[in-house]
């Protein structure tokens, strides 16, 4: 496959969420009122509201070390299926995809995306509409965090190898250590033209619905580059999906990529 030309995609990827995000510098005259004004706008597509914790990404110095200010909070606005999620705070709009239910198909990136950019659109018109001033971007998010279940191409953490290649416990009968019972692994690449970095993390788990052993296996590109442009963000965007999308197809085994999350490699649209 010619990654430069094409993406490979899965029938069923291991996807259980995916996160777009854009960090940009603290809107100094945003104000709780305006979270609520901004909601309005959504209400009739993400009727449910939910407050959550300011997110520090990324964290900015405080011009001076005696000022104190409350943060505003993070708000979720949520769709009818649960499934879309918009977060918005101060300095940082996010949209998630997530799977609610065992058959829920993952929509594709495209799906996604699209979402992502419409309620981006509606915010920064909004800033337009209440004088706020214009965006200005500091860094991008694509993540995505797929959950690998025990039975599917592993059955132990000492199989490891089973799930990404580059991982291998020996298994030696003269060995000291018995089998491990938890396993963990992460690492960082660059991006290229100085664009950020991709971010893989491996952590064990036990789904909460069934009590089933699974891998989590979190990809997230990070970063933008010097150009902060609209072009340059959704820019960015696309390559950051081709390194998640290309970077997944790489760590993992090509059988569990055959076997279970039926791969393909005739369409873009992962």
């Amino acid at each position: 496959m010619n990654h430069k030309n094409s993406l490979p995609a899965y029938m069923k990827p291991p996807v259980i969420e995916v996160v777009c995000g854009i960090a940009f510098k603290k809107i100094e005259h945003f104000k709780a009122p305006h979270l609520g004004l901004f909601w309005q706008k959504l209400r009739g597509d993400y009727p449910t509201c939910q407050h959550a914790p300011p997110l520090g990404f990324p964290p900015e110095p405080s011009e001076s070390a005696v000022e104190f200010e409350l943060p505003l909070p993070r708000l979720w606005f949520i769709n009818e299926k649960e499934n879309g999620l918009i977060q918005l705070q101060n300095n940082r709009f996010l949209y998630n995809w997530r799977k609610m239910h065992q058959d829920e198909s993952y929509p594709h990136y495209r799906t996604v995306i699209k979402a992502f950019k419409t309620n981006f659109d509606i915010f920064t018109k909004f800033l337009e509409e209440e004088n706020l001033g214009q965006l200005n971007p500091a860094d991008c998010e694509l993540t995505y965090i797929n959950h690998i279940l025990k039975g599917e191409g592993w059955e132990s953490c000492a199989c490891i190898h089973d799930v990404l290649p580059d991982l291998e416990w020996r298994l030696d009968n003269n060995r000291f250590l018995p089998k491990p019972r938890h396993i963990g692994w992460q690492a960082s690449f660059a991006l290229p033209e100085d664009k950020g970095q991709l971010h893989v993390k491996l952590e064990q788990a036990t789904r909460k619905i069934d009590n089933r052993p699974m891998f989590i296996l979190e990809i997230s590109a990070r970063g933008l580059g010097a150009d902060k442009s609209l072009e340059a963000i959704w820019n960015w965007f696309e390559l950051a999906h081709k390194w998640i999308v290309c970077g997944f197809t790489d760590l993992t085994s090509t059988k569990i990529q055959t076997s279970f999350w039926e791969r393909s490699d005739d369409t873009l649209d992962t």
